[in-house]
């Protein structure tokens, strides 16, 4: 669960993992630019670190403010059981002034003929939640929705036929003088609202929240960015409209500008590297459980560049490391052979619970498909030995796990070829490298697989079962 707490204090100074605080800069000048540019969305896919990057975006803009920028931060998500979008968004505004300050009684008073002709009955029920936080602009309306707000406005709650009859009639002169409302309180503090979790709510919130935006915040000086995952958004829309709704047609009616953030990050070298690779290193070097001599093992860290794991969501890897952590918590050091090999066990099986359940199960009973341990291990074709031998060379972490799993398929997928000269004491010589590498003593005289008899499998039997004992990924 995202601890919003944490995340209110964050800043990319902090930390900037992936390198985002370039875009927050160039969102920034186009705020502070001519050019129209609300509504905007800035796009990413669950588990992508959106929320994360909308607070820091929030503390950047507030951190060098020369325009004096008011900048609120709406949980859309929270809200949703309101029912009521626009109260959630005018309370947002009003949470800038204090209880006292003028601006702020006209904007409410000025705001309430609106909010009771769209809410109607149902006002009543979103005033705990929208105004909670502001108990001194309507003390008693929470408690029976029938008082007065400040200097006599009309009752918040008002059940009679007569009167929203005639609210229906002066709707488009209630909802002008909102507008005019908002268009003044922003003339000298523009406002900047942030609106995230959009694509959790339900469908019919979600788009009476667009609605929302679209007919009432459509107002000079004020800017609204959504942060949010469009595709999901767009899926919202088929469910509310039907099917045949062209929902990409209707979604970008309401937006200006869409920013994507990035889900990967270029090394020093210019390679591309998944996020979520980074964040893996990122969470095992934060981690309060894993060991030091783990963090330091540098080969851990390359069993998440070469397994499939470019659809995991950070949430997802925040697993994977729990695995990992609930692992060591039961292991038995006392007990270890070779903890740097033990290691590289943990890693991979844990990254195979979370992220192919099927290829776990056949380890766990060792009936590997050679198919899908060659796809998962991002290797498209099998290893023939020495002819191959750059994968020890280039991926000798890679090269160590199939050199295991290898032990558990019943098809052979490390070959052996032709070589011109001792050919055996070759691919001895390439196996000695890679056990040397991690410090692993071999068990026989085999010369192209470890041997099914060696203790390594019999940890993985222990390690999965211990993976087993608990759902401790819930």
């Amino acid at each position: 669960m995202t601890d919003y707490s944490i995340m209110r204090e964050l800043s990319f100074s902090i930390r900037d993992e992936f390198t985002r605080k370039p875009i927050a800069e160039k969102i920034i000048k186009l705020l502070d630019s001519d050019i129209d540019v609300s509504p905007m969305i800035i796009d990413g896919k669950w588990g992508t670190g959106k929320t994360e990057f909308c607070f820091k975006l929030k503390n950047l803009i507030e951190e060098n403010n020369p325009n004096d920028y008011k900048v609120g931060y709406v949980n859309a998500f929270q809200a949703d059981h309101a029912n009521e979008p626009l109260l959630t968004l005018i309370a947002e505004v009003a949470s800038f002034y204090d209880e006292k300050d003028d601006k702020r009684k006209d904007f409410i008073k000025n705001a309430v003929p609106y909010l009771r002709l769209i809410s109607g009955i149902g006002l009543k029920a979103g005033l705990g939640f929208a105004f909670g936080r502001y108990a001194a602009d309507i003390p008693d309306a929470l408690a029976d929705g029938m008082e007065e707000i400040k200097d006599g406005s009309k009752s918040l709650i008002d059940q009679s036929l007569e009167s929203m009859i005639k609210d229906q009639v002066e709707a488009e002169k209630n909802l002008s003088t909102l507008k005019e409302a908002l268009k003044k309180i922003a003339s000298t503090t523009p406002v900047i609202l942030l609106i995230d979790e959009l694509d959790r709510c339900r469908p019919d919130f979600a788009v009476m929240m667009l609605e929302t935006i679209k007919h009432v915040f459509d107002v000079k000086n004020v800017q609204i960015i959504l942060i949010t995952n469009a595709e999901q958004l767009k899926a919202t829309i088929k469910h509310s409209y039907g099917s045949e709704t062209d929902s990409h047609s209707y979604l970008y009616k309401f937006f200006k500008y869409q920013i994507n953030l990035p889900t990967t990050i270029k090394d020093v070298e210019g390679r591309s590297i998944e996020n979520n690779v980074t964040y893996f290193k990122v969470t095992v070097q934060a981690s309060r459980v894993i060991p030091q001599d783990f963090k330091d093992n540098e080969f851990i860290y390359d069993i998440s560049k070469f397994v499939k794991i470019a659809h995991l969501s950070l949430r997802k890897v925040e697993q994977v490391v729990r695995c990992i952590e609930t692992l060591i918590i039961f292991e038995d050091n006392s007990k270890s052979k070779n903890p740097e090999v033990e290691q590289l066990l943990i890693v991979f099986l844990s990254f195979a619970y979370i992220a192919n359940k099927n290829l776990f199960e056949q380890i766990r009973d060792r009936n590997i498909q050679v198919t899908d341990i060659l796809k998962f291990s991002s290797s498209s074709e099998e290893i023939y030995l020495p002819n191959d031998q750059s994968i020890l060379e280039n991926f000798p972490t890679k090269f160590f796990i199939l050199l295991i799993l290898h032990g558990l398929s019943k098809d052979d997928f490390i070959h052996t070829t032709t070589y011109d000269g001792n050919m055996d004491y070759h691919i001895s010589r390439l196996v000695e490298h890679i056990l040397k590498d991690f410090d692993f003593i071999q068990e026989s005289n085999s010369t192209y697989h470890i041997v099914n008899s060696s203790y390594i499998y019999k940890y993985i039997d222990h390690t999965i079962n211990n993976l087993l004992l608990f759902d401790i990924v819930k």
